[in-house]
């Protein structure tokens, strides 16, 4: 009974997948559908693969990952918050106030390639089958037999599990020991309404949280060539020296463009040749919304 009682559950929580996936797949659309390649760039915390995964719904994502889905398509962080807590909860539907957000479309034809898209309309069902059997099977293999798992986690075979590349320590960093912690935005909160042409200046509060002293490093631009009719700033500007436990203020001129929309323009600590301090880190950016 408990087995059966399982496996209802886990292909409950993939039917939320999916449903919650073509809600994604709808948001990615509407801005354009740019490819997960470049929604991972403009993160740079999660790769384009645990993108495509979400919009996929091979598997109901993390907050972590939509959170970074939605900001990569530059929607609101909050109503998709509520969207993604309420598609959890079991019922028939899963709805949001109206007016919230746009209607969720069940086109699927917003995938990276072609190739994948048509992949999907041949073999999109027989997948769907396939991996909640897969689900059902692991589910009562481990009642059954009652497998522990803990081992698998450690390299040594101790149990104790090993940490994600993403929360070991400096395992990200250029420099061993190195590392910087985002503090606050001075001015210019992500969404402030600035005018066309419009001229300020983006300031930063960055802290040096490692045990290594900053010297001539730069923010440089992510991108720097990619987007001639967005904002206008320099490809780097320098961090003045900053040594560990202490905070630094950075501070870039922007000039706004000339037509309205939003602007997104994301920065990476970079040494004098352009290599990045922390590679695998979200960069830190600015977001406007230009009117006229």
């Amino acid at each position: 009974m408990e087995d059966q009682r399982a496996a209802a559950e886990s292909i409950q929580d993939g039917l939320a997948a999916e449903r919650f996936a073509d809600q994604l797949r709808k948001l990615r659309t509407d801005v354009g559908n740019p490819s997960f390649r470049k929604m991972a760039g403009r993160s740079g915390r999660i790769s384009h693969t645990t993108l495509h995964e979400a919009a996929a719904g091979t598997r109901f994502p993390s907050w972590e990952t939509t959170r970074e889905f939605v900001r990569a398509c530059e929607a609101d962080e909050v109503q998709w918050r509520r969207r993604w807590e309420d598609a959890q909860r079991p019922g028939p539907g899963h709805s949001v106030a109206d007016g919230d957000l746009t209607p969720v479309s069940t086109d699927s034809s917003a995938a990276e390639h072609p190739q994948a898209a048509a992949e999907d309309e041949v073999t999109g069902a027989r997948r769907h089958r396939l991996r909640w059997l897969a689900v059902v099977v692991a589910v009562a293999v481990v009642a059954v037999l009652g497998v522990t798992v803990r081992g698998l986690w450690s390299p040594d075979g101790s149990g104790a599990m090993a940490a994600s590349p993403s929360s070991a320590g400096f395992s990200d960093a250029l420099i061993p020991g190195d590392s910087s912690q985002f503090v606050a935005d001075v001015t210019i909160p992500d969404g402030t309404r600035v005018k066309v042409n419009a001229h300020f200046v983006k300031v930063w509060a960055l802290a040096n949280v490692g045990s290594v002293a900053w010297h001539n490093r730069f923010l440089a631009r992510m991108n720097p060539t990619g987007d001639d009719d967005g904002c206008q700033v320099p490809d780097r500007v320098a961090i003045g020296d900053t040594p560990p436990g202490e905070q630094v203020m950075i501070s870039v001129p922007v000039t706004a463009p000339s037509r309205p929309g939003k602007c997104w323009v994301g920065w990476k600590i970079v040494d004098e040749h352009g290599r990045a301090y922390f590679p695998s880190r979200r960069p830190i950016f600015f977001m406007v919304t230009v009117t006229a």
